[in-house]
């Protein structure tokens, strides 16, 4: 075949020469999609809009087309939901933080379902076997249309089986933040986080979602910046709140006088905190408690130590729930050989490691897994054994203890694990709980497991992040001829 040559089209200049940009419409929104934006499905092309609900006539500016999809700003709201209601956050017009205080809460994690429902109906029946990513374009079978797949897809999973929603309270739940610096005017500093889509730093007065703790430190840190003879040196600020204490790390540019470290040195004393002072050659712990090492509770008896750099969930309540019930839904037997992969410092492991014969967490991070070792020799669980590995290009029955697993637990990144799932049958576990913070990666994994003879058991939604688009997953696939 004769291969002729056309220039590409420029998809930028296509999107800004749109004559639909500029555009106001009145439309009806049918639907949210997994990013809890808005779906208008009776605009052609299909219409995106943040900020609104289901069933809602709003009025809307187009802002964006591209191809078969467009994006709008929302302008006015014809007619409410019932679940609308008005956001408790006084930066809520400009903070991009908490995108759904528009909306209760029981409602909102309602909508989420049904959207990755959708989700993964369509990447299941639509899924690309070569392609990295699913489509973000809903397929036929979700926007009403008929697809014979969708016969032999129900044929082979059968209805999802949500389990019900883990959730805490929606105010004062974050036990762990970062904090920006803006330090070009001295005479206006101001300490706080992003504005809605833009790098501006807006001046923070309040965070109804921080734990008390945390917010109660915002106004005594904008007055310590003040104070310093060099607050452009300063990058960024982190709180973390542990069990035993807060810790607040400070992240520089250039290296601190010796006058700014005595002023945080004497701000840790006052505030009865840890405080860490970052470069990019080190760092160094300036408070009164150099001595202190933070911990949190996983469980009634289990406790991780924990430092500054370690990824952390940042919702108490619903970590522990999610640990709970993944141990429930593993259906641990002191027999039993668990896989742990991405297992981080030992989130999961060490309540795990409780129940069962033989822990193995697997880890990229050199220094996770010696963190996890650690953190299972303070806890006395002699059980477990930790591995350094590159989980994307590791072959998983290579190595003796992985493949010697009946049972596996995986939390990947928001990449998902495609490169493990495409290999977990191999080790034929009979239970694979798959934790997500991405429901399209998880939607395409889950596509993969199903495809390999796996049955999605059990689905939920972790409300991780209440007042916020994004939605965590906990899911559960079991051989598809494994009695139900």
């Amino acid at each position: 075949m004769v291969n002729f040559y056309s220039p590409k089209k420029n998809k930028k200049s296509a999107a800004t020469n749109s004559q639909l940009i500029g555009q106001r419409v009145t439309v009806t929104i049918s639907h949210l999609d997994h990013l809890a934006q808005g779906v208008s499905k009776d605009h052609e092309p299909l219409l995106f809009v943040e900020g609104v609900l289901p069933n809602e006539v709003v009025e809307v500016e187009i802002t964006e087309h591209r191809g078969k999809v467009c994006h709008g700003r929302l302008l006015n709201i014809v007619e409410a939901s019932e679940y609308r209601q008005q956001p408790f956050c006084p930066h809520i017009d400009i903070c991009g933080g908490c995108q759904t205080q528009h909306c209760q809460t029981d409602a909102m994690l309602q909508f989420k379902q049904s959207a990755i429902e959708n989700l993964i109906l369509h990447t299941a029946l639509e899924s690309n076997q070569s392609a990295p990513q699913p489509k973000r374009v809903l397929s036929k079978a979700t926007r009403g249309g008929k697809n014979k797949k969708l016969r032999k897809f129900s044929d082979k999973q059968g209805e999802i089986n949500w389990q019900s929603a883990l959730h805490s309270n929606p105010k004062g739940y974050r036990r762990k933040t970062r904090l920006s610096v803006d330090a070009r005017n001295p005479d206006a500093l101001k300490l706080g986080f992003r504005s809605k889509g833009s790098n501006k730093i807006f001046s923070l007065q309040q965070c109804p979602v921080l734990n008390q703790e945390l917010e109660q430190l915002i106004e005594p840190l904008q007055s310590l910046f003040v104070k310093f003879q060099t607050p452009s040196n300063i990058g960024h600020i982190s709180l973390l709140n542990g069990d035993n204490g807060v810790q607040v790390s400070i992240r520089t540019i250039h290296t601190l006088s010796q006058q700014d470290r005595e002023l945080c040195t004497e701000f840790a004393k006052q505030n009865d905190l840890q405080l860490i002072i970052e470069d990019k050659q080190s760092s160094s712990d300036l408070a009164t408690q150099a001595d202190k090492q933070l911990v949190y509770g996983v469980n009634s008896s289990l406790s991780l130590q924990i430092h500054n750099d370690d990824f952390v969930q940042v919702n108490r309540d619903v970590n522990q729930q999610m640990i709970k019930q993944a141990v429930d839904w593993l259906e641990l037997e002191k027999t039993d050989v668990v896989l742990d992969l991405f297992c981080g410092i030992g989130n999961f492991s060490l309540p795990i490691a409780e129940q069962c014969k033989t822990l193995v967490g697997v880890e990229g991070v050199p220094k996770m897994v010696q963190r996890a070792q650690h953190n299972a020799s303070i806890n006395k669980l002699n059980n477990c054994h930790f591995i350094h590995s590159d989980l994307n290009s590791t072959k998983l029955s290579d190595d003796v203890q992985m493949k010697s697993c009946n049972k596996v637990l995986l939390d990947p990144a928001r990449e998902g694990a495609l490169a493990v799932v495409k290999q977990l049958a191999e080790l034929q576990p009979s239970h694979i709980l798959y934790v997500s913070c991405n429901p399209a990666t998880f939607a395409r994994d889950a596509a993969q497991l199903i495809e390999k003879n796996y049955r999605l058991d059990k689905l939920c939604v972790m409300d991780m992040f209440p007042q916020t688009a994004h939605t965590e997953l906990m899911a559960l696939f079991v051989p598809l001829n494994k009695r139900k």
